[in-house]
């Protein structure tokens, strides 16, 4: 079966983005943005408490605006994504279609017919970031999926990337030439297989050294 999602990171920083829905399925969506910098707004005739909380205190308020009453049409105008979080699918999915006319991205919770993205499972561990979809489908498979996979990148991955980082702008810095750039790949290449085999052979001295203390 062919998969022709493209999947893309998008940096939302002071962009508007739209949530229509005020329980706990517009908190799950309002969580996954709240680190984005998104000029946030929930449009709800009921908004639970604990998306009020994610708007923080003072000094640290979140860009977070309330508007607690129904959807109006026109609302959309100048969003960069908007999320259809109601209880109502038909609802949802009507406002699906207004933003479609107006090119704007957007989501129908539950409604993949009705989804010009998908919001992905997400696994965070330093600057690593991993989105995981299964083309909306099975949303609790990509949530095990995050669960076995976060372990994984904590212990064998987090700490590489900055490694790597630190020697990749060395070469950068040394290697500026478009004709090098082989080269310079080539060179990063290496000392990332280098670093991970490095860190692997670590991490059995480590787990040696321990073993040998509990037989003491």
């Amino acid at each position: 079966m062919s998969n022709p999602l493209y999947p893309i990171f998008l940096k939302l920083d002071n962009k508007k983005v739209l949530i229509i829905g005020g329980g706990l399925i517009a908190l799950q969506k309002l969580q996954g943005l709240l680190a984005s910098e998104a000029k946030l707004t929930i449009i709800s005739p009921k908004i639970i408490e604990e998306i009020r909380e994610c708007r923080g205190e003072f000094p640290n308020i979140r860009k977070i605006d309330f508007l607690e009453r129904d959807y109006a049409y026109g609302d959309e105008v100048g969003a960069f994504i908007v999320i259809a979080a109601t209880d109502n699918p038909e609802i949802n999915n009507m406002i699906v279609t207004r933003c479609r006319d107006q090119m704007i991205l957007a989501n129908s919770v539950d409604q993949p017919d009705y989804c010009d993205f998908y919001v992905p499972s997400i696994i965070n561990s330093g600057s690593i970031k991993v989105a995981i979809s299964t083309n909306g489908k099975a949303p609790s498979v990509a949530r095990k999926l995050r669960e076995d996979l976060s372990m994984l990148i904590e212990q064998r991955y987090k700490d590489v990337v900055e490694i790597v980082n630190e020697f990749r702008l060395q070469v950068q810095a040394k290697i500026v030439s478009e004709e090098d750039f082989p080269r310079r790949s080539k060179l990063i290449n290496w000392f990332t297989k280098r670093a991970f085999k490095n860190l692997r052979n670590a991490r059995i001295k480590a787990s040696l050294e321990r073993k040998k203390e509990k037989n003491i």
